[in-house]
Order: structure tokens, then sequence, then C-alpha cells
């Protein structure tokens, strides 16, 4: 028997609206999951009469990162895997906007960061938290964080790897949308229904001439490689994997559910 497509696609309208929704594996990125999301932008780049995408998740959890069979695989089902994920934003031709109303940790909160736009909730987590699981930055981490919350408060996310709410990276000054966790949809489809009123030619150019954001995360994520390999192949990384993947996330929910 063949398993659910874990992405959902609804039109509204002009915009494709796809939906991560793999309840029992957390949304994590896994092969499902990302073929899903490749044949999702692929229907968006071949329809002319899609002019903006949003990308969104569970109401929890909008993505939770690698699962650990990837984390603890080897490169190309790893790193290099991952690397063709977030490459497939960079490469639709109409703008993404994310739409990260649950928690988004590690490559999670990248996969929401490489879209076009991204809309977060005030009160769930988002996490660069590398570092805790003894790895260095990967996938252009150390160009993404600090382009999307600031210098010194991105520099302080990829350090201490710890999480932080929303609202807190709002208040320090954030460059995304920060809103409260019951609108982040509607907010992220009305700014993608905003972008849709311009003619889809007029959109394709205009992100062509912003792609030099998506170049500076590639040269960051080349320059991010060797170490990554390095650490995350190493003892210590393969313990903290082996311990905590899971927990960071638990913790998260529990939290939010008190």
């Amino acid at each position: 028997m063949t398993a659910p497509n874990p992405v959902t696609a609804e039109r509204r309208g002009a915009v494709l609206v796809l939906t991560m929704a793999d309840r029992a594996g957390r949304n994590r990125i896994t092969a499902p999951m990302q073929a899903g999301i490749a044949a999702g932008l692929a229907s968006a780049a071949e329809n002319t009469t899609v002019r903006a995408v949003v990308l969104a998740g569970l109401p929890d959890v909008f993505c939770a990162g690698a699962a650990m069979d990837r984390m603890l695989g080897p490169r190309a089902q790893r790193t290099e895997a991952v690397s063709a994920l977030l490459r497939l934003f960079s490469d639709c031709p109409v703008p993404v906007v994310a739409a990260a109303q649950g928690h988004a940790l590690g490559g999670g909160l990248l996969l929401a960061l490489t879209c076009d736009v991204t809309v977060l909730s005030d009160v769930s987590r988002y996490a660069a938290n590398f570092h805790q699981f003894g790895f260095t930055p990967v996938l252009g981490a150390t160009h993404l964080v600090p382009a999307a919350f600031g210098t010194s408060l991105g520099a302080e996310m990829l350090w201490t790897g710890r999480s932080y709410r929303g609202r807190e990276l709002a208040e320090r000054g954030a460059g995304v949308v920060v809103t409260g966790h019951e609108r982040v949809l509607a907010d992220a489809v009305r700014i993608a229904g905003r972008i849709a009123q311009a003619p889809r030619d007029v959109l394709t150019r205009t992100k062509k001439l912003l792609s030099g954001r998506h170049r500076a995360a590639e040269a960051a994520a080349a320059a991010e490689a060797a170490d990554h390999e390095e650490t995350i192949t190493g003892p210590e990384a393969r313990r903290r994997i082996r311990a905590l993947h899971g927990q960071r996330l638990a913790a998260a929910l529990d939290e939010q559910e008190r």
C-alpha cells in the first residue's frame, strides 16, 4: 500500500498553498517529505497561473529538522539531500512565503528562512541548534540566520543553539514577520496574495534580481561543508544526536501546552 503524500496542495486563486502534514514524523525532513515539496514546487513552476507559493506546516510543528537516520547517514543522504531541497526554493520561479506557525528547529528553521518571505508565530520556538548536537552549522546557516535576524542576534542564535519564541525575536528587531499564532497562515496567504497581484513575468524577473541572497547562502554552505562533515561524523556528535534527537522538540511542545 502506498504511503500518503506528506505534503498537500491547495489553490487559493493565484496562490498555491503547500502544507507539510506528517504529524507522526513531526514534519521532519525525510525522502517522502522532500519529494512532496519538490512535486509541489514543480507544479508551481509549470502552471503559469500560479504567481506565488505558501509553504505551511502543522499548527504545532512547522519542521523539526532532519530525521535521525539522515543525520547519522552518509553525506549524500544527509547534507547533500537537504541542500538539494533548499535549492528548490531558489530555483522556483515565483516567490515562496513560509508560514512557520509551529516550531522550526535546525534544518527546519533554515527551510523557513530560505523562502522569499518568512512569517513566524509569536509563541512558537525557533532555533539554530547545531551546536547543541555537537556539530558546526551547515546548509548556509552562517548566512541565513544573521541575514534574517540581524548580525548580533543571528550570531547569538548560532553560538548558543537555544530556542527563541517568535515574540522575543520580534522584540529584538528580527527582520522577519512575526504575528499572532492563529494568524500565521492567514497572514502568509495575504502576503502571497498581494505578491500575486503582479504579473508572473514581473515576479520571475524580480526573483532573479533578488537571487543574490541565495547565492550568498550557497557560498556560505560551501564554506561550512568541510567543518560540518568532520564534526558531525565524530563520536561526540553521534552520541548527542542519539541522545537528544526529539528531546528539543518535545520540550518545546510541552512548554507550549502549559
